[in-house]
């Protein structure tokens, strides 16, 4: 079934009957409308319902003509035939039965039903509409043939041809009753060919009946696992919509609930003066929040939001109970334990078929075989008997030995035969139950997934439902974000007006810049004509130079009026300013007090009679220190807000004029609006709100402080003990190292004390730690970035002041739990130590 080829050969199954229905159709050719055009035959095409897989789906025909489903569609076909076998099986023993007469052989089938999707088949099967509604008749009750064996009672013709066969004389009496020996075999043996020929024509038709089951099989789970993929998209998109149902759910019971509560708040928050004396401009009264709000329009649609609310609350919890009336009428795991059961009847009965009826086969086929060897032992006999007449009575008796050792033959076959047609029967009856099944399946499955279908359009009415509901909540969503987007209203506002103030101080610092150089230009260029100029001559003025003499040109620009400025509310006197009681407002006070005019930030710096002239022009400059060394303690950075142009001022090299420091204090003001703005659409608090938290935590602080003086007093008492305890073993091993020098021979026996790193063969001094460890003192290596280097006590006696020792051995250890042996001097878990053994050199 190769796609470049010129034909491709594919089978349809069909549901309801597995009957396999080959088709062959070019490839340019194979689509989805000309394989129903084939099958309008077995089924009309407008009821025709196509599934390829696994995943069962209905197939497209760029899906059917692909190589990969072609290739599939193949491994499929090998899997059904189960004369094809596993190349990797080991072949069958050998058998008496293996072989039989006229040519029958003993094929080794396989198993059916015995593959798995792992080979990545697939199959393509067909299902009727007709078939699936409840009007649908039962299916024909299955009958396999041949039910009745048809037993010749007349043998056929002699082989055996007598002398005087042609003359008018009678045989003699003898050569008669010889040839009733004959036929009395032949019949026999034409009886027995009856047998073994029914015999084979009924295992066929039960092995093409088992394999039609086995596709009804196949079918069945196409249909379930196309239901599953139904079952398991329609769980899927109920959980997602009644997660999302039950969030906006939430959400707007909230708003629905609190929007009195909501309207109440806004009633106590006043407008911006500024804002109320605009309302009265224009004819209007507002003084809260809820002025600005249509109170009763929003509570008519409330009303309307609360109506569809309700509603949509009824519809979402009828289409839960229908959901659970289906999950409760479909009972999924029963009809699966059910379904496997068939399967497994379909397998009992292939086996049965491979192992009784194919023994009793070869039984029949081999009673055939002896008939058919008797005859001709017979006829040899009787030949002989009418050539040689002394040989007659012992053919007599030759002959009726052998009549009666084949006298239970016949019989044997025909009680065989008729267990044969008993398992046929067993058989067809199978498929018709199976048939009455499939069909009660497909009708099960075909009103759940209507029934699946149906929920699916109810979720998603429901969900434009809840869209739509969504968006009419949006009206009133406003209403409760009103009082935060009020407070952004305000710092919005506050923001442009910096900027706008912003951009026409730079405008005018630049204008007068300009005008300042023009006025320098002016005196240069007169200081030039009047000076070397008046010495050129008049070609310089009339031919090199023409504009050598003239004056710079006017800079007549002008920048676009800020119209929209005078459109904006001033909110820079109210509601934003720094409580007189926090640390910033205090600073900025304290400033404006010592000096009207000068900031904090020039508190400490001396002031000249040219310092009204000298100012920073940006940020960076701020951090230019001064000589005083009270500069230190005043503050940083103050707002920018509210200051006038005359208020910040610095010490500073740059000779810049009052132009250009208005420009800089606009722009920083400008900054400083951006800033809170963000601030406040990040944490939606104002900067105030930060500098009062700020405030109430500075006030605890202090209150805890107090508390903890005491605490912090006794460790200070506690470390003062720790100290004088230290010096006094640091004078000891100060003693204890002058005392080592001067002894000569410990010198020359040691050579140097380690510590800053320990090795075997190292001197090293320890000194106790003041711990003690199973009553013994506990001693650690005087050292040098090198800790918890501990003496192994083992071999010190009594509880010296010190030990002087050579190191003769070291172990590495890792401390555990506190309070256990494996961490005998408290250390930290996970604590690298060492313990040493030495071999002591001084002890005292």
């Amino acid at each position: 079934m190769n796609a470049s080829s010129s034909n491709v050969h594919i089978r349809v199954l069909a549901a309801s009957t597995g009957v396999c229905y080959p088709i062959t159709l070019p490839f340019n050719e194979l689509t989805i409308q000309n394989i129903q055009r084939h099958l309008a035959a077995v089924i009309p095409k407008d009821d025709q319902i196509l599934l390829l897989g696994p995943p069962y789906k209905v197939p497209k025909d760029h899906t059917l003509r692909s190589s990969e489903t072609l290739a599939s569609l193949q491994i499929g076909d090998v899997e059904d035939d189960p004369t094809k076998l596993d190349t990797s099986a080991p072949p069958p023993l050998p058998s008496s039965s293996s072989l039989t007469d006229n040519n029958r052989t003993n094929i080794r089938r396989k198993p059916i039903l015995g593959t798995t999707e792992k080979t990545g088949s697939r199959r393509l099967f067909l299902f009727s509409k007709r078939a699936l509604s409840d009007s649908a008749p039962d299916p024909v009750p299955c009958t396999l043939s041949p039910m009745d064996v048809h037993v010749p009672d007349v043998p056929d013709p002699s082989p055996i041809v007598y002398n005087n066969s042609s003359s008018s004389e009678p045989p003699p009496p003898l050569h008669v009753a010889l040839s009733m020996y004959e036929r009395s075999f032949m019949l026999h043996l034409c009886q027995g060919r009856a047998y073994a020929d029914a015999a084979d024509l009924r295992l066929e038709a039960c092995r093409n009946c088992i394999l039609e089951q086995e596709v009804m099989v196949r079918a069945l789970r196409a249909a379930v696992s196309n239901l599953s993929d139904h079952w398991n998209n329609a769980t899927r998109t109920r959980a997602d919509f009644t997660t999302l149902y039950l969030e906006k759910s939430d959400e707007h019971g909230k708003i629905l609930n609190g929007l009195d509560g909501v309207l109440e708040d806004l009633s106590k928050i006043p407008l911006h003066k500024e804002l109320k004396t605009i309302a009265r401009m224009n004819g209007r009264v507002m003084e809260t929040l809820m002025d600005t709000v249509p109170v009763e329009r929003e509570k008519r649609w409330a009303g309307q939001c609360q109506t569809s609310y309700s509603r949509l609350q009824g519809l979402y919890e009828e289409l839960k109970v229908e959901f659970d009336n289906l999950v409760s009428s479909s009972n999924r795991e029963e009809e699966s334990k059910s379904d496997l059961e068939s399967e497994e009847l379909v397998k009992a009965l292939d086996d049965e078929v491979e192992q009784i009826m194919v023994g009793l086969r070869n039984e029949q086929a081999n009673r055939l075989n002896r008939l058919t060897n008797d005859h001709i032992e017979v006829v040899n006999v009787v030949l002989n008997a009418v050539q040689d007449g002394t040989k007659i009575q012992a053919a007599f008796d030759t002959l009726e030995s052998m009549s009666k050792a084949s006298s239970n033959i016949l019989p044997s076959m025909q009680e065989d035969d008729l267990k044969l047609k008993s398992i046929m029967i067993k058989v067809a009856e199978a498929k018709t139950s199976a048939m009455k099944r499939m069909n009660v399946r497909l009708r099960q499955i075909s009103l759940a997934q209507l029934k699946i279908q149906r929920l699916l359009k109810g979720v998603s009415g429901l969900r434009a439902a809840l869209v739509q509901q969504c968006e009419d909540m949006t009206h009133l969503e406003h209403v409760f974000e009103l009082t935060s987007a009020y407070r952004s209203f305000v710092s919005e506002i506050k923001r442009r007006r910096s900027y706008g103030e912003a951009v026409t101080a730079i405008a005018n610092a630049m204008f007068d810049r300009l005008a300042k150089m023009r006025n320098d230009e002016v005196k240069s260029r007169e200081r030039f004509l009047r000076g070397p100029g008046r010495h050129l001559m008049p070609s310089f003025f009339d031919i090199f130079v023409p504009t050598l003499a003239t004056q710079p040109p006017l800079f007549a620009a002008q920048l676009p009026g800020m119209v929209e400025i005078d459109s904006l509310p001033n909110f820079s006197d109210e509601e934003n300013s720094f409580s007189s009681n926090t640390p910033v407002q205090r600073n900025i006070s304290s400033g404006q007090e010592e000096r009207n005019d000068a900031s904090s930030l020039t508190d400490s710096v001396p002031q000249t009679d040219n310092d009204d002239n000298e100012v920073m022009g940006s940020m960076s400059r701020l951090c230019v220190g001064s000589k005083d060394d009270t500069f230190a303690d005043k503050p940083l950075v103050v707002s920018a807000e509210g200051q006038s142009g005359e208020d910040i001022t610095m010490n500073s090299e740059n000779d810049v004029n009052r132009m250009d420091q208005l420009a800089e204090n606009k722009t920083l003001a400008y900054e400083n609006a951006v800033l809170r703005q963000a601030v406040q659409e990040l944490s939606g608090k104002s900067p105030q709100a930060y500098i009062d938290v700020a405030t109430t935590n500075l006030n605890d602080s202090n209150q805890k402080d107090v508390g903890q003086s005491l605490s912090i007093q006794e460790e200070i008492n506690l470390m003062k003990k720790e100290l004088e305890s230290t010096r006094t073993q640091l004078e000891k091993a100060n003693s204890a190292l002058a005392e080592i020098k001067s002894d000569d021979d410990v010198g020359k026996l040691c050579d140097k004390i380690s510590h800053s790193s320990f090795q075997v063969g190292d001197v090293a001094l320890f000194m106790p730690t003041g711990k003690k460890v199973s009553g013994r003192k506990t001693y650690l290596a005087f050292h040098s970035n090198c800790p918890h280097r501990y003496l192994s006590t083992d071999n010190i006696e009594s509880n010296p002041d010190y030990v002087l020792g050579r190191i003769i051995h070291q172990e590495e250890l890792i401390a555990g739990a506190l309070g256990t042996d494996k961490n005998p001097h408290g250390l930290r878990v996970g604590t690298k130590f060492w313990i040493l053994t030495v071999e002591v050199l001084k002890g005292h």
